[in-house]
Protein backbone atom coordinates (compact mmCIF):
# COMPACT_ATOMS: atom_id res chain seq x y z
CA UNK A 1 0.00 0.00 0.00
CA UNK A 2 1.11 3.47 -0.72
CA UNK A 3 1.23 6.04 1.90
CA UNK A 4 -0.70 9.06 2.73
CA UNK A 5 0.27 12.05 0.44
CA UNK A 6 -0.85 15.58 1.68
CA UNK A 7 0.32 16.85 -1.75
CA UNK A 8 -3.14 15.62 -3.21
CA UNK A 9 -4.79 17.49 -5.39
CA UNK A 10 -8.40 17.37 -4.30
CA UNK A 11 -11.25 18.78 -6.03
CA UNK A 12 -14.57 19.16 -4.18
CA UNK A 13 -17.50 19.87 -6.27
CA UNK A 14 -20.77 20.86 -4.33
CA UNK A 15 -23.33 23.81 -5.07
CA UNK A 16 -24.07 23.83 -1.41
CA UNK A 17 -21.81 26.76 0.21
CA UNK A 18 -21.69 25.46 3.98
CA UNK A 19 -21.40 21.77 2.65
CA UNK A 20 -18.43 22.68 0.59
CA UNK A 21 -16.46 24.83 3.08
CA UNK A 22 -17.26 22.05 5.47
CA UNK A 23 -15.29 19.15 3.12
CA UNK A 24 -12.49 21.78 2.52
CA UNK A 25 -12.15 22.28 6.75
CA UNK A 26 -12.26 18.52 6.57
CA UNK A 27 -9.77 18.19 4.31
CA UNK A 28 -7.67 20.52 5.55
CA UNK A 29 -7.97 19.19 9.37
CA UNK A 30 -6.54 15.85 7.70
CA UNK A 31 -3.45 17.59 6.76
CA UNK A 32 -4.03 17.71 3.01
CA UNK A 33 -2.65 21.23 1.35
CA UNK A 34 -4.23 21.28 -2.06
CA UNK A 35 -8.04 21.17 -1.73
CA UNK A 36 -9.60 22.79 -4.67
CA UNK A 37 -13.79 23.83 -4.42
CA UNK A 38 -15.82 24.10 -6.99
CA UNK A 39 -19.82 25.86 -6.08
CA UNK A 40 -21.06 24.24 -10.09
CA UNK A 41 -20.65 21.00 -11.69
CA UNK A 42 -19.91 22.83 -14.76
CA UNK A 43 -16.81 24.82 -12.59
CA UNK A 44 -15.88 21.25 -12.72
CA UNK A 45 -16.57 20.29 -15.72
CA UNK A 46 -14.11 23.16 -17.02
CA UNK A 47 -11.43 22.32 -14.66
CA UNK A 48 -11.64 18.43 -15.37
CA UNK A 49 -11.41 19.19 -19.37
CA UNK A 50 -7.92 20.85 -18.81
CA UNK A 51 -5.74 17.85 -18.75
CA UNK A 52 -2.99 19.98 -17.35
CA UNK A 53 -4.35 20.57 -14.07
CA UNK A 54 -3.64 17.88 -11.88
CA UNK A 55 -6.33 16.27 -10.05
CA UNK A 56 -5.85 13.12 -7.86
CA UNK A 57 -9.22 12.81 -5.84
CA UNK A 58 -12.81 13.74 -6.74
CA UNK A 59 -15.50 14.52 -3.88
CA UNK A 60 -18.67 15.54 -5.48
CA UNK A 61 -22.50 16.27 -4.65
CA UNK A 62 -24.53 13.58 -6.32
CA UNK A 63 -27.69 16.65 -6.74
CA UNK A 64 -26.60 19.75 -8.49
CA UNK A 65 -28.27 22.09 -10.71
CA UNK A 66 -26.91 22.03 -14.43
CA UNK A 67 -24.92 19.27 -14.33
CA UNK A 68 -25.15 16.01 -11.33
CA UNK A 69 -23.18 14.52 -9.75
CA UNK A 70 -23.47 11.24 -11.50
CA UNK A 71 -22.94 12.76 -15.00
CA UNK A 72 -20.05 14.28 -13.42
CA UNK A 73 -19.09 10.92 -12.92
CA UNK A 74 -19.78 9.86 -16.32
CA UNK A 75 -17.73 12.75 -17.63
CA UNK A 76 -14.64 11.45 -15.77
CA UNK A 77 -14.71 8.20 -16.62
CA UNK A 78 -14.96 8.67 -20.49
CA UNK A 79 -11.77 10.94 -20.37
CA UNK A 80 -8.93 9.39 -21.66
CA UNK A 81 -6.72 11.36 -18.72
CA UNK A 82 -9.39 10.98 -16.01
CA UNK A 83 -10.91 7.89 -16.24
CA UNK A 84 -9.07 6.65 -13.52
CA UNK A 85 -8.93 9.44 -11.32
CA UNK A 86 -10.88 8.00 -7.84
CA UNK A 87 -13.99 10.03 -7.67
CA UNK A 88 -16.49 9.77 -4.22
CA UNK A 89 -20.04 10.80 -4.35
CA UNK A 90 -21.50 12.40 -1.55
CA UNK A 91 -25.57 12.64 -0.88
CA UNK A 92 -28.48 13.27 1.55
CA UNK A 93 -30.89 10.29 2.39
CA UNK A 94 -33.54 9.61 0.28
CA UNK A 95 -35.37 7.56 -1.28
CA UNK A 96 -34.04 6.82 -4.18
CA UNK A 97 -30.70 5.63 -2.55
CA UNK A 98 -30.64 2.14 -3.61
CA UNK A 99 -31.36 3.13 -7.76
CA UNK A 100 -28.07 5.54 -7.29
CA UNK A 101 -25.91 3.43 -5.73
CA UNK A 102 -26.38 1.10 -8.60
CA UNK A 103 -26.06 3.75 -11.20
CA UNK A 104 -23.01 5.33 -9.65
CA UNK A 105 -21.74 1.46 -9.72
CA UNK A 106 -22.46 1.14 -13.07
CA UNK A 107 -20.07 4.28 -13.90
CA UNK A 108 -17.66 2.96 -11.55
CA UNK A 109 -17.58 5.42 -8.07
CA UNK A 110 -14.92 4.23 -5.95
CA UNK A 111 -16.92 5.39 -3.35
CA UNK A 112 -20.82 6.75 -2.04
CA UNK A 113 -21.06 8.51 1.22
CA UNK A 114 -24.16 9.17 2.54
CA UNK A 115 -24.86 12.94 4.79
CA UNK A 116 -24.51 13.74 7.64
CA UNK A 117 -21.26 12.10 7.98
CA UNK A 118 -18.20 12.71 10.45
CA UNK A 119 -14.77 13.86 9.66
CA UNK A 120 -13.57 10.16 10.70
CA UNK A 121 -15.45 8.56 7.92
CA UNK A 122 -14.48 10.79 5.30
CA UNK A 123 -10.81 9.78 6.21
CA UNK A 124 -10.89 6.12 5.95
CA UNK A 125 -12.88 6.13 2.83
CA UNK A 126 -10.15 8.71 1.60
CA UNK A 127 -7.84 6.33 2.76
CA UNK A 128 -9.57 3.23 0.95
CA UNK A 129 -10.31 4.47 -2.49
CA UNK A 130 -6.60 5.67 -2.26
CA UNK A 131 -5.30 2.07 -1.37
CA UNK A 132 -3.23 3.64 1.80
CA UNK A 133 -3.08 2.37 5.07
CA UNK A 134 -4.44 4.23 7.63
CA UNK A 135 -2.81 2.79 10.55
CA UNK A 136 0.66 3.50 9.08
CA UNK A 137 -0.39 7.01 8.56
CA UNK A 138 -1.62 7.88 12.40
Amino acid sequence: MNKFDADLNILVVDDDAMVKNILVEYLQGMGFKNVHAAKRSSQALHILQDSKVRIDLIISDWEMPEVSGLTLLKSVRNSPHRKLTPFIIVTSQRSMERFKITQAAQWAVDCYIIKPFRQDLLRTKIFEVMGWDEQAAS
